[in-house]
């Protein structure tokens, strides 16, 4: 069997977006090598980069077949670690025994010294019988559909009653939700008094291939990671301003939640692609993805906002970090995409996640936007023509499942919000089930198109303050 790739023009050998040298595989418990370092400890300096794994199943196989290995390394963070805040330091693997049986301790990125047909390889390796799992590392695109065309005004909030729901309640000083994303703008007027602390998990390749649009070259930081998420592309800082901008302050827009605190987790970064001109995007790895939502999930974040998405098959890596995130009691609010398809798209189809596509001034469904039942009981947004925070203190409109997606995380704020006052602790599901149940189906649109229909702000409010103030 060939695993190495020797001919350009047939590196790829599915349809999926993914890095071309990578793999992600989970050994058994037994076969867990406590030696070898996570991420940041190479980045940090703390350890030496490990070129082998130091178990012969898994050596030998990589040897017998010719593969070079350029480095192996943990995908996650220790919890201890994310919750002493100590990510710019020296870092030891000081995994909890909750972490070593769910496969965060077990979980590791083997970059190789060439491309190889990832999907192959992934094959042989789950008959090993010390591996759990193994997996490309898949790519997830910002959910951005560009429009240049003039916009002065959010009708977003409008549409969905939120003037009403805001008479209810504006957002707890204690509530916090993270943008997962390409950064944000950390002195943007409108943004920079919400924002905590957070980390940028970007560790990028310098170019990759895109299914959509061809091959791409990363642009400025694309592999340092450390404690500035600043954002390069724009992308995150828009969905940011959405969810949670400074409010009420007679300077730029109106968030969704006016209260709590943003947490920016830099999770994507910008890329070129070769063969358009000035055509720019946001592209993340899935264990970049992965991290991110874990260390959300450690820094008690209440809900995560994640406006990106792609990979149309389960990246196990973030299936983890999504089923920790749930059951730690986040909330995950993911777009569904843009390709105005039914294929799936994750993190959005993950069961744990509560999928956004996006609607137009008129109620109706983007063309853009996709759908279907991979999706779950998935809601409706606004997200065309959607004026938001933008990089160097501008606001400029965009289009997409992505600007969806930060109305609905800004609306879990709110309903978060209202038990809080109450000193409750709502569930995840109490959240979603309020978010599903009070949206607005609209005449002529089916489940499937249009899922649980439009959200509701003032409707989801009324209901959050019939649970949780009884």
């Amino acid at each position: 069997m060939v695993l190495n790739q020797q001919d350009s023009d047939m590196i790829f050998d599915d349809s999926t977006s993914k890095v071309f040298n990578e793999v992600v595989i989970t050994t058994i418990p037994e076969a867990r090598n406590d030696d070898l370092p996570h991420s940041l400890d190479v980045t940090r300096g703390g350890a030496v980069e490990a070129s082998s794994y130091g178990d012969n199943n898994i050596d030998g196989f990589l040897q017998r077949h010719g593969i070079g290995v350029r480095s192996i390394e943990r995908v996650f963070v220790p919890t201890k670690v994310a919750q002493e805040n100590s990510l710019g330091t020296t870092i030891s693997a000081e995994y909890d025994e909750d972490e070593h049986q769910k496969g965060f301790s077990r979980s590791y990125k083997i970059v190789f010294e060439s491309d190889i047909y990832v999907e192959r390889l992934c094959d042989e390796l789950k008959k090993s019988n010390v591996i759990e799992d193994a997996s490309p590392n898949f790519l997830s695109k910002i959910c951005k559909t560009p429009n240049d065309s003039l916009y002065v005004n959010q009708w977003g909030p409008k549409i969905i009653d939120s003037e009403e729901a805001w008479d209810i309640e504006t957002g707890h000083d204690d509530v916090v939700i993270a943008i997962l994303d390409s950064g944000v703008d950390l002195n943007h007027k409108d943004l920079k008094s919400k924002l905590l602390p957070g980390y940028d998990f970007v560790n990028g390749s310098q170019y990759g291939w895109d299914n959509d649009y061809g091959l791409y070259t990363a642009i400025g930081d694309y592999r340092t990671r450390d404690n500035n998420p600043s954002d390069e592309n724009g992308h995150g800082t828009h969905c940011a301003g959405v969810a949670a901008a400074v409010s009420n302050n007679q300077t730029g827009i109106t968030g969704m939640c006016w209260g709590g605190k943003i947490l920016p987790v830099r999770v994507m970064y910008k890329i070129k692609f070769t063969r358009y001109k000035d055509f720019y995007n946001g592209i993340g790895s899935s264990t970049d993805i992965a991290q991110g939502i874990k260390y959300a999930a450690d820094q008690n974040a209440d809900v995560i906002s994640m406006s990106l998405g792609g990979s149309q098959f389960p990246p196990p890596a973030q299936q983890k970090a999504v089923k920790y995130a749930y059951d730690k009691g986040v909330c995950l609010i993911a777009a569904n995409g843009n390709n105005g398809t039914s294929q799936a798209s994750y993190p959005a189809a993950f069961d744990q996640t509560l999928a956004v596509g996006a609607v137009d001034h008129n109620k109706n469904r983007a063309n853009f936007s996709q759908y279907g039942s991979s999706f779950g009981k998935f809601v409706m947004a606004p997200g065309v023509d959607i004026v938001s925070t933008y990089l160097n203190n501008q606001y400029v409109k965009m289009s997409g499942t992505s600007m969806a997606t930060p109305h609905v995380a800004g609306l879990a704020a709110l309903i978060i919000s209202v038990a809080k006052r109450n000193k409750k602790t709502p569930s995840v599901e109490d959240v979603y089930s309020i978010i599903r149940d009070t949206a607005t189906k609209q005449p002529g649109q089916t489940e499937t198109f249009y899922g649980q229909g439009l959200v509701n702000a003032k409707a989801a409010l009324e209901a959050a303050k019939k649970k949780f103030c009884s």
